[in-house]
């Protein structure tokens, strides 16, 4: 996705300096700062000196002046057009990492592969869908947004939501990895059709990301398998070789979604074997993280055979 271009045309010179300054460093890698050919100009109001306008090549918006400048950057993306500029194609991997019941392992074999991936070199979103298993996630910030703010957005009729996910997702600083959940306990995000191709379509379009990993219960839903069936790879996770995980896996395999079997603590004679962890992701042993790169090696080894 490219970058909204901004150009301020103010005539307060140490306002324009300060707050490009602060957009330059807050503008959530989404507003790019430039005077040719913007998407949007902040210009003054020749009616109320308190006031100015941002202007777009289909309408105009008065603001008042003195806002605070996260408020500004806000209206910005909520009144420019967010399909501008949107490719078709990106380099994101969109991964579903999904499991036939709970206790599989699902979440925390998500959360280290997104640490993994951060450490060796790529950017990646960690999306959570599942509400019960809020308690259980390690990634966490100062004063948190919610993920029900990117449904809300994507149920409202937008094309795209990538403005909307680079404004209100989260950072980890310490484990470098960005995220999306919910902030109460069992919320579940609840899509319908329109809404979970708008969200499946802007994640596989944002290129500020080498990787998103989507971490979600099997909702035996059509909107969740057309999510399924637009990632780049859908992980199952299998830890009991219970009759449910059999036929779980055979209900993705006739509805076309693309698996990678993931065996959590228990062999079978296909899929990824990963050994039992720690409790602390930090401290787990080298064969646990061996078998995550192997998950890693199968995700990217299709680009080395130059699929």
């Amino acid at each position: 996705m490219d970058k909204i271009r901004l150009n301020i045309k103010l005539s307060d010179n140490e306002y324009v300096k300060h707050l490009s300054e602060y957009i330059r460093i807050n503008g959530l890698n989404i507003i790019s700062l430039t005077e040719e050919n913007p998407d949007i100009t902040l210009i003054d109001s020749q009616q109320n000196k308190d006031e100015f306008i941002l202007k777009t090549h289909t309408k105009e918006t008065h603001m008042y002046r003195y806002k605070s400048a996260d408020r500004i950057i806000g209206s910005i993306i909520e009144n420019v057009d967010i399909s501008l500029g949107v490719k078709g194609k990106s380099n994101n991997r969109t991964i579903f990492v999904t499991s036939a019941h709970g206790g599989a392992g699902k979440t925390y074999i998500s959360q280290a592969l997104s640490i993994y991936l951060s450490r060796n070199g790529r950017k990646v979103l960690y999306v959570n869908l599942d509400g019960l298993c809020v308690k259980d996630s390690i990634f966490k910030c100062d004063e948190q947004n919610d993920i029900s703010l990117i449904n809300y957005y994507a149920k409202k009729g937008n094309e795209n939501i990538n403005a909307y996910i680079e404004r209100y997702k989260n950072y980890d600083a310490a484990k470098n990895v960005f995220f999306l959940k919910s902030i109460y306990p069992s919320y579940d995000v609840c899509f319908d059709m329109n809404s979970a191709k708008v969200f499946i379509d802007s994640l596989n379009s944002n290129d500020l990301y080498n990787y998103t990993i989507i971490d979600c219960p099997l909702y035996p839903f059509s909107q969740y398998a057309l999510i399924m069936k637009n990632s780049y790879k859908t992980l199952l996770i299998k830890n009991r070789g219970s009759e449910r995980e059999e036929e779980a896996a055979v209900f993705l395999k006739k509805n076309d979604i693309k698996i990678m079997l993931i065996c959590n603590m228990i062999r079978y004679t296909e899929g990824i074997y990963v050994p039992k962890a720690e409790e602390d992701i930090s401290h787990n042993p080298k064969t646990f993280y061996e078998s995550i790169e192997q998950i890693v090696y199968e995700l990217e080894k299709s680009d080395d055979a130059g699929l």
